[in-house]
Formats: structure tokens, sequence, C-alpha cells
């Protein structure tokens, strides 16, 4: 009994040190010194922190997840560390207000937080994820966001690629004949999470904010077409929301690299945001899909997540509510007050509908949805807003951001700096917008129907239970020129492809518009064409919209038999978004047109087939694999690689093939297949494949 007793004391003496080890020691600085390999897909080197003891103790710990520990020099002098493949623990006789550098030696072969892919055009590509994925898989380093460093970075690897990281690139120079070294310096702390680096063939684009930031915008030299439609507007959202936040961009300069096959749409390292190449866009892709949005709301978050960050995931949305009100405050500025009134209607929409769900949460609840801390954050700062006034809003904010700058903060203490300068009592909204499951639906309806648009919106929307005879004058008014994009497309929806001589009437109308947003919504909506409709309806493959080309070519080519060979030629050169929607929908068509250039069927199977390949982004390997599917046409080319996205780092493709892969694997024929093409697999792909097979 003693000795279990002994050990429990041990125990919680032991995790209790390591819980609080902010507490007792404060890391300064990490000077980092690696080299990183792509063939190995390895990292190697050494990591020098200075730290400050508080209060005395034993030990300190560093996080280092699978990594191999070569030795640690604690002062200067090696010492002895225990290591259990997580952390690192050294123990000594640490004396309060005593100064200390360790270093350790380590080599790392990443499972996840450092992906080494291949470009577009066979090329290494390198580049981190740290949130959520955690910075100490490639680096010893903290996994505890409350400790915030100033790191430097010293990054070698193979000339001829660009290498970019936090902070102001200081130095580049020959190791050796094959080996450059960059040096990037920071010079103000943060969190682990929110150390980056990108390697790969880039070109950039500086412009210079009207502050005098340096805006480094990263490029692929094969997309420098895009580089226009992709950037379009950065230079104006950063003056725009340093201004409206009301407080200097913090960090010394602001990159932004495109890469592919990342895990979500953007990450908001410090200064160095990393995005999904898929928001490379050209011109007629930016109207439907750009990267305004994803790029704004990475640049709010280097004021907030980065600049004052969460001290746990019950305050997320102080970073990822922030992060989308200012973004949508900088899509304002640029799309108008009726996009952002809409997209704050929408929202409410979608979180009213959440409520009413089991799964629905306070916004305070750390395992709460995207959609909570994301858009009730935001909807809870613009409804802070109203009941302060932008006058005390704005200067909350500044305080706000003087006050924790380069520290953790909470939700009670962003709350106590807007009591003080509004003079408020905010328990009643941090109650209703914070702390109650249920979205306050009343409440958000009454601060929107402030404006005109909203309450016109609204009032058409009122017509949607209302008979055709009953609305007819109603719709058709919504449709007067200039039509409102948002009342044009509630027009469309509420005809539903009613195919009446009174709905008919209305969509000649909203076809003459020429409002590409309302024009979209019948392609996607009007899925029966009546004969009435269909030479309108063909005007639709000659709009610049990707996302009204693919349905309204699907539609035609399914309403309109006899002309399904005009319809291929019209639009057998669009390739479409950078997942070539236009593109594979096309060439299905074509393999299911019997009498359409029957010579070249094998040539269009392949083209598509060859899209399954880890040369494209996942995107469009998942668009190949789902057409495929449904033809039920694999080779075993197409076989393969099915395994090799089976087995993909990004989890939304990989479960995706996964999917298609285990139906496949209820059909005997594809069973036998993948038996005689295992043995040609890569080690990681052939153990998954066995697991499948072995009943």
């Amino acid at each position: 009994m003693m000795r279990i007793t002994l050990y429990l004391i041990l125990f919680f003496t032991y995790y209790y040190g390591f819980t609080q080890q902010i507490d007792h020691a404060d890391f300064l600085v990490g000077k980092v010194d690696i080299e990183v390999d792509a063939d190995s897909k390895s990292v190697k080197g050494n990591v020098n922190y200075t730290f400050k003891i508080k209060q005395k103790t034993g030990s300190i710990k560093i996080d280092a997840q699978n990594m191999t520990i070569a030795k640690t020099l604690l002062d200067g002098e090696e010492i002895n560390f225990t290591y259990d493949n997580k952390e690192i623990l050294v123990q000594s006789n640490f004396e309060a207000n005593t100064n200390h550098d360790i270093t350790v030696f380590f080599k790392a072969t990443p499972k996840k937080a450092l992906y080494f892919v291949e470009d577009y055009q066979g090329n290494p590509q390198i580049w981190t994820q740290g949130q959520g994925k955690y910075t100490s898989n490639w680096l010893p380093s903290f996994d505890d966001m409350n400790e915030k460093v100033e790191f430097d970075l010293s990054i070698s690897y193979t000339t001829g690629a660009e290498v970019i990281a936090n902070g102001k690139l200081v130095e580049t120079k020959m190791v050796n004949d094959t080996i450059q070294q960059w040096k990037y310096d920071m010079t103000k702390p943060m969190s682990s999470y929110l150390l980056a680096f990108a390697i790969g063939n880039y070109e950039k684009v500086v412009e210079t904010s009207d502050s005098g930031i340096a805006l480094e915008m990263y490029f692929y030299p094969s997309a420098k077409d895009k580089f226009e439609a992709t950037y379009k507007h950065s230079k104006r959202m950063f003056d725009f929301l340093e201004e409206e936040i009301g407080y200097a961009y913090p960090w010394q300069n602001y990159k932004q690299i495109p890469v592919k096959d990342f895990l979500y749409a953007g990450m908001e390292n410090t200064g160095t945001t990393i995005f999904s190449d898929a928001f490379i866009v050209d011109e007629t892709a930016y109207i439907d899909r750009n990267y305004i949005n994803v790029n704004a709301h990475e640049l709010a978050h280097q004021w907030f997540g980065d600049l004052v960050t969460e001290t746990e995931g019950t305050h997320h949305w102080l970073q990822e509510g922030f992060a989308t009100y200012y973004a949508l405050l900088a899509e304002k500025e640029i799309f108008g007050e009726d996009y952002f009134l809409y997209k704050l209607y929408e929202s409410a929409e979608q979180l009213t509908a959440l409520s009413k769900t089991e799964t629905a949460t306070s916004l305070l609840d750390p395992k709460a949805s995207s959609l909570t801390f994301y858009q009730r954050g935001a909807w809870a700062l613009y409804a802070l807003r109203d009941v302060i006034g932008d006058t005390s809003f704005k200067i909350t904010i500044n305080n706000y951001l003087e006050k924790y700058k380069f520290k953790n903060a909470t939700t009670d203490n962003f709350l106590a700096v807007a009591e003080e300068v509004s003079g408020k009592d905010l328990d009643e909204y941090a109650t209703l917008w914070l702390k109650n499951v249920q979205f306050p639906s009343q409440k958000a309806l009454d601060i929107l129907t402030k404006s005109e648009f909203i309450k016109r919106y609204l009032s058409l929307a009122q017509e949607r239970t209302q008979p055709m005879a009953g609305k007819w004058g109603t719709l058709a008014k919504a449709l007067d020129f200039p039509v409102n994009d948002y009342l044009g497309q509630e027009v469309v929806y509420q005809l539903a492809g009613n195919t009446s001589p009174e709905a008919i009437t209305l969509y000649e109308r909203a076809f003459e518009t020429n409002n590409i947003f309302v024009r979209q919504a019948i392609a996607s909506t009007l899925s029966t064409i009546p004969k009435d409709l269909q030479k309108p309806y063909e005007s639709l493959l000659k709009d610049a919209s990707y996302a009204t080309l693919e349905p309204a070519l699907y539609h035609l080519w399914a309403n309109f038999p006899e002309k399904r060979k005009e319809y291929l030629d019209a639009t057998s050169e669009i390739i479409g978004f950078n997942d070539k929607n236009v593109r594979m929908l096309w060439l299905v068509l074509a393999l299911s047109t019997s009498d359409y250039q029957t010579n070249n069927h094998q040539k269009f199977y392949n083209e598509l087939s060859r899209y399954t390949s880890s040369a494209f982004h996942f995107s469009t390997r998942q668009n190949a694999f789902t057409y495929l599917e449904s033809l039920q046409a694999f080779s075993d080319s197409i076989l393969v690689n099915l395994v090799d996205g089976a087995t993909h780092h990004n989890w939304r493709f990989r479960n995706s093939c996964r999917k298609i892969l285990d139906n496949l694997l209820k059909q005997e024929k594809y069973k036998k297949k993948y038996v005689a093409l295992m043995n040609g697999l890569p080690k990681n792909q052939k153990d998954f494949l066995e697991k499948k097979l072995t009943p």
C-alpha cells in the first residue's frame, strides 16, 4: 500500500510539474538550425532555447514527437535526459531568477505537421501545418500555446528552391556545392504552433502597405498568368484591416504561400500564411471561387490568434470569431454592404438550424463546431458593436490588443476591457451571445432589420409559401433592372423548376437581367428545361462562370439529346476550376455519347484516368474517382492510385477514397485484382490494403 501511495505522489508531482511549466519556467528565444531532406522525408539539426526560471524547480520539459534525440546540452554541457517519444525531460536544480540555455540535437521523420509532396511539375514541395498537428512532430518545441517564444530559423536545403519561413530573411549562403542555408529572424514571441516554413519552386511579387509593411505574395512560375486574379485586393485589404482594427500590424512582414494538397483553406502562421493552391484562380474562377475571404481571414488572424492567443479551446472564438468578423468587414469594403448583410443573414439561418439539433453548444464550449466558433463568434462581435457603439467597440479592440499583445487571453479578459471602455454591464450580452446554447435568432433579426436591404429581402422571402398567382407581381418587380444579386437569386429559387406559363415568363426576365449570379441560380436549379427556355438556357454556356457552365452543360445534354454534339463542341476547350470540374464532366458526357468522336473515346478515358494520379491536386483526383465509380471503369493504374488516395495525408480526400475502395472490395473481381497488385505497392499502402483484404 505504501509503495502504491508513493507511486501516486510521484505520478502527480511529475504531471503537475509538467502541466504548470509556464508557472516556473519562461522560454524566451529559440534558435533553430535544421536541414531538410526531401528524399528521406526527414529533418535533422538542433534547436537552442534560452529560458528563465521563475520559480525553483527540479526539471524542465520540451515536447518532441517520435524523434531520435542524439544529445542535449544544458548551459553548454552535455546532460542526461529521459525521453518517452513524446517529451524530453531534463532534471537539474533550477534556482529561481536564473537564466539558462538548452540545446537539443535531433532527427525526425514526421508523420504529420510536416508534409512532403510533389508539385505539378514533379518537384519536391515541403510545408508545415502546426495548428492541431503540433510543431513538436518536426521540431522539439512546446505544444502549450501559452508558451510564447521568439523563434529564429536557419534552414538548409538543396539549391534551386525557395525556402520561406517566419520573420525577415537576413542571410542566404552556400553550405556546400548543393546545399544552401536560409536564415530568418523574428523579433517578437509567438506560440510554437505558428512556426512555419514552405519549400518549393516559387516566384514572388512584393508590394508595400501604406504603413510600410512588405507584402510578399508567392506564386508558381507556371501560374504567373493567374497572379492578379488570385491576389486581387490583397494590399487594399491589408490597409483596410490595419485601419479598421486600429492597431499597427505587429510583425516584420507578411508573406502568403500557396501549397499543394493543403489540409485546410489556409493557416495563419505568424507573418507567413500558407494556403491551399486551390485558390489560385483565373479571372473567370475569381467570380465564383476566389481567395478574398480566406486571404482576409488569415490576415485578421495576425492580430487575433497570433498577436493575442487564446489560453485554451474554451476561448477559441477569440481567434476564429474575430477573424471571421474582420474578414467579413474586408469583404464589405470590396463587395458592398448588401453582401456583408446577406452573409450575416445566411449564417444566422445556419446557426438557428444548428440550435435545434442535439449537437448544439454554446460559443464557450471547447468542443463547439466550426460553424459555432467562426460564424457565431462573428455574430457575437457584430452584436457587441451594436450594444456598445462603434467608438467604444474600436477602442475596446485597440485596448485589448495593447494589453495582451504577445500574450494569451480569455473571454473574461476581453469582456473586462469592453466593460471598462463602454461603461456598460455586459453580463446580459455574455449570457445571450456567448453562454447560451440557443442562438438568439430574434435578437439577430432585430439587428439585421435595421437595414432596408434586409427588410426587402425578408419581405420577398416571405412569398415562398404563396402560390404563383399570388406572388407573380412581387417576383417580377424584384427582377427589375438593375437587379440585386440576392433578390434576383431568391426569385429563381422560389420558381424551383416551375414550368407554368407564368413561371416561364419570370425565367425569361431572369435570363435577361444578365446578372451572373441570377443566371448561375437558374443553371443550378432548372434541371428540366422547357422547350420555350431552350435558347436562353443555351446562352448560359457563354457565361464567364465555371459554376454556371458545369450544371448548364449537363442539363442541356440531358434534356436535348439531338444537340449533344453541338453542346460538347461548344465546351470542348473549357477546363473550369482547379479541380477541372467542367473538363471532367465534358469527358464523361463525351464517353456517354455513343456517336460523338468515337475514335477518341479511349483518349478521353485515358485523360480521365490520368486525373486520378498524385500529379494532380486531391480535389481533381476526387472528382475523377467519383466519375469513374459511376462509370464502373477501373483500370489497374486507377486501382493503384485509389490506394494511394486512401492513405493520403488530407483526411477528406482519404475518406472519400476509402469509401470507394470499400465498395470495390465488395466485388470479388476487384479483390482478386488488388491481391495481384499489392506486392507492387509502397509498404504503407501495402500494409493498409492487407488489413482491408484480411477477413
